[in-house]
């Protein structure tokens, strides 16, 4: 009777545990342990060509999932194996990681749902979102700007009126002025057609001719008009130079003080500079030319006046070397020597100028 009984309750179970199992065994996937098993896959490949096609699969079908802290990890560990080599050392720790990754949130989805006090629920979420890993470190700045952007828009807005307004002024009172221009143009094209079909109906060549003729005499006119302006141009750097030559040696102390005063050093050692040229073409050291070099005027120097002398000269030259060809940042302690070197050359303009004499004989 027992094993009746025993029996009884064998062909009662089995039929529901065979359902559990089978319940159990055609449960749906999750799509990340489809991802997790895939990239088990690779990792176990040593094709690196294998290995990479299944990871590009796996980047493709994270791309598909919504997105979320943890797709955007997963394609971040993806994105790194690839760009390691895909059979490296560190793209296995990749892997790796994208794996782990993806097998939490298969056993997260896989588990039942607890009921959820809404209070916790949204304590949790503001605690999850106030973390440094989800706080947005623009915020801030994208807060400021959309502040200042509100302030700006209303006279941002009335200068645009204000400009749209200026310029369509601005047109109905150059509309005219360009449609006569083009009136005129369209006037003289029409004469030019005409009188060059009337000399095309008498001689082809006869018409080119004049056609050729009158671009030269225009670009002639144009080059012209463009040498005569350059040659103003340099007239009047000429004149500047030669006032300068001419200026007395005192005038240009006296000018690079003023500069040095408002605080253009540079200005002032150039002047400076030249009074002490001046000065030494006065006494007879130099011939100051505007196209000389400073390391003409120095082999001079070297030549007629005394080594004490030169050694100084030189010094106040590659000071305005330095300053004014290369450029550099001119103090006023730089402009104090040039001018107090300057100043003593002309003080001793007399015994230079024996000296000088006594260096041509």
């Amino acid at each position: 009777m027992s094993r009746i009984s025993v029996a009884l309750i064998l062909l009662f179970i089995a039929p529901v545990v065979g359902q559990m199992r089978q319940t159990r065994e055609t449960a749906p996937r999750t799509p990340f342990a489809i991802i997790a098993e895939q990239l088990r896959r690779a990792q176990l490949s040593k094709s690196h060509r294998f290995r990479r096609e299944i990871l590009l699969q796996v980047r493709k079908s994270v791309g598909q999932l919504p997105q979320s802290p943890v797709s955007k990890r997963l394609a971040e560990r993806i994105e790194r194996a690839l760009r390691l080599g895909v059979t490296t050392d560190e793209a296995d720790e990749a892997v790796d990681e994208a794996i782990e990754i993806a097998g939490a949130a298969d056993k997260m989805l896989r588990q039942p749902l607890p009921s959820i006090d809404p209070e916790t629920a949204q304590a949790t979420l503001l605690r999850v979102l106030s973390s440094p890993e989800f706080r947005d470190p623009w915020a801030p700045i994208l807060r400021f700007l959309r502040k200042i952007s509100s302030w700006l828009e209303r006279p941002l807005n009335w200068i645009l009126r204000q400009l749209g307004w200026l310029f369509s002024q601005m047109g109905k009172i150059l509309r005219p002025v360009f449609e006569l221009l083009a009136k005129v143009i369209e006037a003289l094209g029409a004469w030019f057609m005409y009188w060059f079909q009337l000399l095309m109906s008498v001689s082809p060549i006869l018409a080119w001719t004049v056609v050729g003729s009158v671009g030269v005499i225009a670009l002639t006119s144009l080059a012209l008009a463009i040498l005569r302006w350059w040659r103003r141009k340099q007239k009047a750097f000429t004149q500047i130079a030669v006032a300068e030559a001419i200026a007395m040696p005192e005038q240009l102390l006296h000018e690079a003080e003023i500069s040095a005063r408002s605080g253009d050093y540079l200005t002032a050692i150039r002047k400076a500079y030249k009074a002490l040229l001046l000065l030494l073409d006065h006494i007879g050291l130099i011939r100051f030319r505007e196209q000389r070099t400073n390391w003409e005027y120095l082999a001079e120097v070297r030549k007629k006046a005394p080594s004490d002398f030169f050694r100084r000269f030189q010094e106040v030259t590659n000071i305005f070397d330095i300053c004014f060809y290369a450029r550099k940042f001119a103090t006023a302690n730089e402009f104090a020597t040039v001018k107090q070197f300057a100043e003593e050359t002309r003080q001793n303009a007399r015994a230079l100028l024996d000296l000088a004499g006594r260096g041509s004989k």
